[in-house]
């Protein structure tokens, strides 16, 4: 099964998917991705393109969290398991405020700024192997489908994921 099918047979098409251009704010993108729940699409991420259409990068639901979150709050991974960190939870009525704050503040802020980079792409007929080793080692959500050039949609980390469960589940 999963050796058989292509990239193209799971991919879904440029136009059915949520992109925004790089010099639009980030409260557009919180838009964008709210209507595609809203209608049931599910979409975690939306492509970024230049005024040429020439993707640019993805900004997935993480990225606008973090582009919002006030920078002293901000996460760092710990090197190993360290259990949870506690927190005086009086601080949280304090964040809580700060983090608002940032919100309405930030959600001007071209998404130029935030988007991740593309860090792999394929082809409609690589297999879904490759695909999933480039999602899996790039740690992405989503593969741009590029084709002479340009890209015709998008490989969803879901969909493999689908696949392999059917391998996985086949008696």
């Amino acid at each position: 099964m999963l050796r058989s099918k292509k990239v193209k047979d799971l991919m879904v098409p440029l136009k059915e998917y949520p992109s925004i251009k790089e010099s639009q704010n980030l409260k557009e993108a919180f838009i964008i991705l709210k209507k595609n729940f809203e209608e049931g699409k599910g979409y975690r991420s939306i492509l970024v393109v230049d005024d040429k259409n020439q993707l640019r990068g993805v900004l997935s639901m993480i990225d606008l969290i973090k582009a919002v979150e006030p920078r002293f709050l901000k996460f760092t991974k710990p090197a190993g398991y360290q259990g949870l960190i506690q927190d005086d939870p009086t601080l949280s009525i304090l964040w809580e405020d700060l983090f608002l704050e940032e919100c309405h503040k930030v959600a001007q802020k071209p998404i130029k700024e935030v988007l991740m980079p593309i860090r792999a792409t394929v082809t409609p007929n690589d297999s879904l192997t490759k695909a999933a080793f480039f999602l899996v080692s790039t740690d992405s959500r989503i593969l741009p489908v590029i084709d002479d050039g340009r890209i015709i949609g998008v490989i969803r980390l879901m969909d493999i994921f689908k696949e392999i469960t059917e391998i996985v589940l086949a008696e």
